[in-house]
């Protein structure tokens, strides 16, 4: 995913899970590196091969992991058909247990929306006022492989990467409050092609379609990702490149999810 400005506050070193291609077992591989070696059958593994063996003939399989996290590797097609694979978790947490501060409100002030998306700080709520009477959330993380946008340049790869999957997850988040229930999503608004906060005016016209996203509401992302799905949140710096953008929301209940 694109590096926020202000996740410096979150963020540290760490390697990246995946499962033997020849055994099965759980293997780390740090992105810096772009391979690693199975403790237990001693193969060197790349980070493609095990990308590639994750995906491999997994299409809308689900897999129920430790703690109750559910885990698919889902397809959509994208404007030309192409068909992509992603990564869908899901895990069921009490709201209370999500870590939220000002401090991480705070961080949106360096990035390029700030004050130009009413989905956004400032005008984005604090997350006790949007979650207030809620129970439960259940937490949504989609992950899109980086390399379906190989050829472009690593800027825009990332852009186009993280508008697929936040669309894929604003699409299951509406579906949500089309329901009635709360939801928040991943980076600014699109409800609107351009928002009104770009011209100065603090009124939203399409309110129904206006998606809160959880770090606009000062949820630690890197901690609830971490915490829900054993997940860590990549960003593409100093020549390190993530293999995944990620896109969390959540869908909130006044008592246990259904």
């Amino acid at each position: 995913m694109l590096r926020c400005p202000g996740s410096h506050h979150m963020t540290m070193r760490v390697p990246e899970i995946f499962f033997c291609p020849r055994c099965g077992q759980e293997c780390e591989i740090w992105r810096d590196e772009g391979q690693g070696r199975c403790l237990a059958c001693r193969e060197t593994i790349s980070q493609r091969d095990a990308l590639a063996h994750r995906l491999q003939d997994s299409r809308k399989r689900a897999a129920r992991l430790e703690g109750d996290v559910v885990m698919a590797v889902c397809e959509s097609p994208d404007i030309t058909g192409r068909i992509l694979y992603f990564e869908r978790y899901e895990s069921v947490v009490p709201v209370s247990s999500m870590e939220h501060h000002s401090r991480f409100k705070e961080a949106c002030s360096a990035c390029h929306c700030y004050g130009k998306n009413l989905g956004c700080p400032p005008f984005s709520p604090a997350f006790e006022l949007h979650t207030q009477k809620m129970e439960t959330a259940r937490v949504l993380c989609l992950r899109l492989p980086l390399e379906y946008f190989e050829g472009e340049h690593p800027q825009e790869a990332h852009r186009l990467c993280f508008e697929q999957v936040q669309a894929l997850l604003t699409k299951e988040l509406m579906e949500a409050r089309n329901q009635g229930y709360t939801v928040a999503g991943a980076g600014p608004c699109r409800g609107c092609k351009t928002c009104t906060a770009a011209g100065g005016k603090t009124r939203c016209h399409r309110p129904e379609a206006r998606i809160f996203s959880l770090e606009s509401l000062g949820v630690n992302l890197v901690s609830l990702a971490r915490k829900c799905f054993r997940v860590n949140l990549q960003w593409s710096r100093d020549g390190d490149t993530a293999l995944f953008v990620s896109a969390l929301g959540a869908i909130f209940f006044r008592g246990d999810a259904a």
